[in-house]
């Protein structure tokens, strides 16, 4: 393997480096001999094999040991400055992949490229429920990152109020079947993917079960029945399939996700928190207990508008991205991640904790104990 210094600049300060890749932050190195100064600019100048390297370094005046010189390449590696030149990524002819590679770019290491980043991306299968108010922003991103296969589920038809929040959809729409025009929209932006559209309503987790074969996530966007979160999370579970939900309660955004066999599942949640329509749990302080069932009481009406939907829209879909690539850990598995539209869009992260009871947890044991055999 030839390696080589992704794109960087480093300066000397005092004791140390600081070293730019990404101008969004700094990597700050301790170099108190310059040793690493060199062989960063050995990396830059003259990229090449272990050895060539050794030598390089060494015909600086640099004597290090094929352990040592191992060692900080690792390390480099863990800081993603590195990459593998013998599998370039000629970007100039990668078309609408640009974009997403410059960026898998910044997260690519020896062993995972920016184009196996992007493989992972196409060769993913995508179960979409709901192709609304979240769904059809969500479906726009998933779309422009190269998803290889959509299959979306939704029962509704296209209403007027919908065209505030829901882009894909035009006037000339009013009255189709949204899960139709979704894929129609998919098929007509990116004809490499492949798309199914299923017209249903979800009324239990069987409905969602057969669905799943094959499937590597789900996003779930849909209002369908007060258990649907609850129908979700058992058939993903069952299937050990990791699962996504966005959407909006009063002036909040919020999204989670369940790693099944990894974080707490929705079942956790509900244990823990309460489930929303006055099901409380000893955890909560009495002021909390107090507004949660106060607040089930008030009817609930989407406030989303087109801003706020394109906004969770996004949140779900980098977390959609995180699962599908690895490039980082998924931020929301077992967490509530919450966005105050009324507070300058600050957010917070609040985790819940796994329930070492949980009977649906353990359906997701059970399937990765058989997987596994």
């Amino acid at each position: 393997m030839r390696v080589g210094l992704k794109p960087c600049e480093w300066e000397r300060v005092r004791d140390g480096l600081v070293v730019v890749c990404d101008p969004s932050r700094s990597v700050q190195l301790d170099d108190p001999d310059g040793q690493v100064q060199r062989l960063l600019t050995v990396l830059s100048d003259q990229p090449g094999t272990l050895a060539e390297l050794r030598a390089a370094l060494a015909a600086d005046g640099v004597e290090v040991s094929t352990d040592d010189l191992s060692g900080a390449l690792d390390a480099l590696d863990g800081l993603r400055l590195l990459r593998d030149l013998d599998r370039p990524v000629d970007r100039a002819r990668a078309g609408r992949d640009f974009s997403n590679l410059a960026f898998f770019e910044l997260h690519a290491t020896l062993e995972t490229s920016e184009a196996d980043l992007q493989q992972r991306v196409r060769d993913a299968h995508v179960l979409q429920l709901g192709t609304g108010g979240l769904g059809s922003n969500v479906l726009q991103n998933l779309a422009g990152l190269g998803v290889g296969r959509l299959t979306l589920v939704d029962a509704d038809e296209v209403e007027p109020r919908n065209l505030a929040r829901q882009f894909l959809y035009r006037e000339t729409d009013l009255g189709a079947t949204k899960v139709d025009r979704a894929a129609d929209w998919v098929r007509a932006f990116h004809s490499g993917i492949t798309v199914d559209a299923v017209r249903r309503w979800i009324g239990s987790p069987d409905d969602i079960a057969d669905l799943l074969p094959g499937v590597d996530l789900v996003v779930s966007g849909v209002d369908q029945g007060e258990r649907i979160d609850n129908w979700v999370n058992e058939a993903c579970l069952r299937a050990g399939v990791p699962w996504i939900r966005g959407g909006m309660i009063g002036s909040q955004l919020i999204y989670f996700s369940v790693d099944p066999g990894r974080s707490a599942c929705y079942e956790c949640r509900v244990r823990a928190y309460g489930d929303g329509r006055g099901t409380q749990a000893s955890v909560l302080e009495p002021t909390a207990m107090t507004a949660q069932r106060l607040s089930a009481r008030i009817p609930r009406l989407n406030r989303a508008n087109g801003p706020s939907a394109a906004l969770v829209g996004s949140l779900v879909a980098f977390e959609a991205l995180r699962y599908l690539t690895g490039y980082e850990p998924p931020y929301a598995a077992g967490a509530e991640v919450l966005v105050d539209l009324s507070a300058g869009c600050r957010p917070k992260r609040e985790p819940w904790p796994r329930d070492p009871d949980c009977a649906t947890c353990a359906m997701a044991d059970a399937h990765t104990a058989a997987t596994a055999s």
